[in-house]
């Protein structure tokens, strides 16, 4: 499992450093599918009671970008979705919430990545919680630390929710671009790791004294032959 999540990580550090025009080109087209995402969140917001809950579809592009092709990349997806997507549709208070918010899940779902046995999903899960722990930091810094309190409990309920649900779509983009041409090898490298996270937590299987026996005999009549 680990041996794994090292793999991708040696190979996402090994090309990020040389930009083709072809990276170049990926990163842009990322980066435009997570506004398009910031974009509809701000025209249908959610009609909840609790301010600061959002599905949080922008942040599918961030982990897909990270896991696939390393924190540099990743991290330049995140910085242009908060700033940009802040000036189009928000105001500098949201880009305040938006930036710790951000940097916290996004520092959470790197070490989750590279230091830990979870999935893509338990990855964006913990985003998800993080996401809202940067936002409560920012309202109990800027507002009032009982605000943040009172509204801690449902927005980590929320975080839990919207990053299980951005995590199984992102799973789904794993899976769906490791069988087209598009990022096939790093969409590959992640979907190994899906299955290597899956026969981990799967029971071993148990050797039984028939198959030992089975085993004996066939190398027993191999011998006569």
């Amino acid at each position: 499992m680990y041996g794994s999540k090292w793999e991708v990580w040696r190979l996402t550090r090994g090309t990020a450093r040389r930009m083709s025009a072809l990276e170049v080109a990926t990163y842009g087209l990322l980066a435009a599918v997570a506004l398009i995402f910031g974009y509809v969140e701000a025209l249908f917001p959610l009609p909840l009671p609790v301010p600061g809950i959002k599905l949080g579809l922008g942040n599918i592009v961030v982990l897909f970008t990270l896991a696939g092709f390393g924190w540099r990349a990743g991290l330049a997806i995140a910085l242009v979705k908060v700033v940009v997507s802040a000036l189009l549709f928000g105001n500098p208070m949201v880009l305040m919430y938006s930036a710790g918010g951000a940097a916290l899940s996004f520092a959470a779902m790197w070490v989750a990545l590279h230091w830990s046995r979870l999935s893509i999903v338990g990855v964006s899960m913990v985003g998800g919680v993080f996401h809202m722990v940067g936002q409560l930091a920012v309202v109990a810094f800027t507002f009032s630390p009982y605000v943040a309190l009172v509204y801690l409990p449902v927005l980590m309920i929320s975080g839990l929710v919207t990053g299980l649900l951005t995590g199984y779509v992102c799973r789904l983009v794993i899976r769906t671009t490791a069988k087209s041409n598009l990022f096939k090898s790093r969409a590959r490298e992640l979907a190994r790791r899906e299955g290597a996270a899956k026969r981990d937590s799967a029971p071993a299987p148990c050797a039984t004294p028939e198959t030992d026996e089975s085993n004996d005999q066939f190398e027993t009549s191999e011998s006569h032959v």
